[in-house]
């Protein structure tokens, strides 16, 4: 495969170079495994003014450019400087192992040998500069390399020259690091898909809405369920996990506002007169809440778990590990929707009343973004991976069906 690589090139790759090549990769190898089995690998690294003076002055003695630090007495500053080195060359390695893909290696150290075995080392990148020492099969140990690197970051300044460089990839980093945390999870994200979509019982049309529609007229320590009569923002009395379960939900089909656990709990109740009535209706009003047509999802987000490639496997795992139908996921995707508004509302609500109360809220809005986060995976297992598409759609959903004026 290195060979294959090697020979895409421009030209092929000669036997010589691709044995310098083939040494550089292990030598690479090797410190990157020093680096991870060393409890405090920073500490390969920690050294006194004299051990950095000495080191520059072995890699770059006065006979050449010399050390750039050669010339500063001000020991703090050279500490300074080494400390931004060692964190940067820590980090940037790091970085690096994550983002760089062998065959971006198998190049870099080709081109950099080639430029080497012409005579033109001159014309090395800062990267390929870092790479050749800390491979350098004429550094006996790892630690001779790694110190050699080191001293190359500070005589170049590479981490106030390149400190942007290492920003962006510590963005990347990050990025793949929360990537690969997720899928990771993904088993156990899916399974808690199953139980939201097999235990829908009125997202599919019922959904909660902003407190401001209930606020207009009424104060939001006084909205309550019309049914149990219990307040929708009394975190005192209630729990915010409570709160949540029973957070006013807005029936589409007549526009009533109904507090979720109630809803639930109406339409599991037992039927009066089931041959005369055999569908439920509204608990505030007589228009039908079953046997009616369920109300339309937004047409972008039935495509979209339909043509996404992480959305289709879901569905696929979905429809063959637990016979669940299309229709059902969708369920759990609106569903999700649903707690999002919810949960996003009450922390406004925290948010409020944190400024007009002594009382903190700190565990009421630790629960609540802790139930944010997973909402966050939920919607990242459906192959949502920015907020613009998902608000679309989801506002979308929110504010379709009657909307009453009263």
């Amino acid at each position: 495969m290195e060979e294959i690589l090697l020979q895409s090139m421009n030209a092929p790759a000669s036997a010589t170079v691709y044995q310098h090549v083939r040494l550089r990769l292990r030598n690479l190898k090797d410190l990157r495994k020093l680096l991870q089995e060393h409890e405090t690998p920073k500490s390969l690294l920690e050294m006194s003014c004299e051990d950095v003076h000495r080191l520059g002055k072995q890699h770059f003695p006065p006979s050449s450019s010399g050390f750039r630090l050669a010339i500063v007495t001000d020991e703090d500053a050279v500490l300074e400087e080494a400390r931004q080195a060692r964190d940067w060359l820590s980090g940037m390695l790091a970085c690096h192992e994550k983002l760089l893909s062998r065959e971006h290696l198998l190049r870099m150290f080709r081109l950099a040998i080639e430029k080497d075995m012409a005579g033109q080392k001159e014309r090395w990148s800062e990267k390929e500069k870092l790479y050749m020492v800390l491979t350098d099969p004429k550094l006996v140990t790892l630690e001779d390399r790694l110190k050699a690197a080191f001293t190359t970051v500070l005589h170049l300044n590479l981490a106030q020259q390149l400190q942007h460089v290492g920003e962006k990839a510590q963005v990347r980093f990050d990025r793949v690091e929360r990537t690969e945390a997720l899928t990771a999870q993904t088993d156990d994200i899916r399974d808690s898909i199953v139980v939201k979509a097999r235990n829908v019982k009125v997202d599919h049309f019922a959904c909660a809405a902003p407190l401001s529609l209930l606020t207009s007229q009424t104060p939001a320590e006084e909205i309550a369920c019309p049914i149990c009569q219990n307040s929708h923002t009394d975190m005192r009395t209630f729990t915010i996990p409570d709160l949540l379960a029973d957070y006013p939900v807005r029936i589409k089909y007549c526009g009533h506002f109904v507090g979720k656990a109630c809803l639930e709990q109406w339409m599991m109740t037992p039927k009066i007169e089931a041959a005369k009535y055999p569908h439920r209706t509204c608990p505030l009003c007589r228009v039908k809440i079953e046997g009616v047509d369920t109300p339309a999802l937004p047409v972008a987000l039935r495509k979209h778990v339909v043509t996404d490639w992480r959305a289709m496997e879901v569905l696929r795992e979905m429809e063959e590990g637990w016979e669940m139908e299309v229709d059902e996921c969708l369920d759990a995707v609106v569903a999700c929707m649903s707690e999002e508004v919810a949960v996003e509302e009450m922390l406004a609500e925290v948010a409020r009343r944190r400024m007009t109360s002594k009382w903190g809220f700190e565990s009421e809005e630790k629960i609540l973004r802790s139930k944010l986060e997973e909402l966050r995976k939920e919607k990242w297992v459906w192959g949502f991976r920015g907020d613009a598409i998902w608000r679309r759609l989801r506002d979308e959903w929110v504010g379709s069906g009657i909307v009453r004026k009263d």
